[in-house]
């Protein structure tokens, strides 16, 4: 899905306030139904608070996403609010949320739900986009600054010819934003093993013991990501992976690579 063709100028609000959470729910509802006749703010409304019994959806950085699936809804919508002030919103950190991006979809689709969170989420740990959005002087300003963070790769298509594509990772803090990139792009067939490498292998042999620092005081475990992708999809999904952790070229402790498939039944896919 194209997530800029969700997101309308009439559903954007850079003086957005709210008295606290549940006022900040309502006129996000509001900001919601001003796009679509299918369902009243009163709907958009009651599932976002349903949603939010589950657990906030307010992060860290000021960001909240509030989200929710409606029966009845024909198409995703996606609202977003700025906040100078900030509202409280039971953040993760504690802190007050001021950059609001509420979705709301169809509840017999949550495949694509799953993508445009992913997305957005993405979207949202960038600072520069962070910025760019919540000091936007107009709605439509505030929308040119978020589309410009869009990716504009499509969702991976079934190819006849795929390939497994592995990840060895050992700096962990990028795993969360590689698993939304797959997801982002449809992939939800993906398994991550805990692995570990040479130096750990090797503290358990006497012998060795006495040059463990010779291979360095990085820790030796790793996550091996494994995916099957189209082969068509190869370089763009690594191409996104290194602008979420850099150069593979220049990079230490991670490596990627993408292997033929002799034989493959079944799917990743729960």
């Amino acid at each position: 899905m194209d997530i800029f063709r969700i997101l309308h100028e009439k559903s954007c609000s850079v003086h957005f306030s709210a008295k606290n959470k549940d006022d900040c729910l309502r006129k996000l509802s509001d900001l919601l139904a001003e796009d679509t006749s299918d369902i009243s703010s009163e709907k958009i409304y009651e599932a976002l608070v349903e949603r939010e019994r589950m657990g906030s959806t307010g992060f860290e950085e000021g960001v909240a996403i509030p989200h929710a699936k409606v029966a009845g809804l024909n198409n995703f919508h996606l609202a977003i609010a700025c906040s100078k002030k900030g509202i409280h919103f039971d953040s993760v950190d504690g802190k007050k949320s001021q950059l609001f991006f509420a979705i709301i979809g169809p509840d017999e689709q949550p495949e694509q739900h799953l993508q445009i969170l992913a997305q957005i989420s993405r979207i949202s740990r960038n600072p520069n986009a962070r910025r760019e959005i919540f000091h936007a002087k107009s709605p439509t300003a505030l929308k040119e600054a978020f589309i410009r963070y869009v990716s504009a790769r499509g969702i991976a298509k079934k190819d006849e010819n795929n390939k497994l594509l592995m990840i060895v990772l050992y700096e962990k803090r990028f795993l969360d934003d590689i698993l939304e990139l797959f997801l982002e792009r449809g992939i939800r067939g993906v398994n991550v093993l805990e692995s570990t490498g040479i130096k750990d292998q090797l503290s358990t042999i006497p012998l060795f013991s006495d040059f463990l620092n010779f291979l360095g005081e990085r820790s030796d475990v790793s996550k091996t990501i494994m995916t099957v992708i189209p082969e068509s999809e190869v370089r763009e999904i690594v191409q996104g992976i290194e602008d979420i952790m850099g150069d593979f070229d220049k990079h230490t402790g991670a490596m990627v690579m993408a292997l033929d498939l002799f034989f493959v039944k079944g799917s990743m896919e729960i």
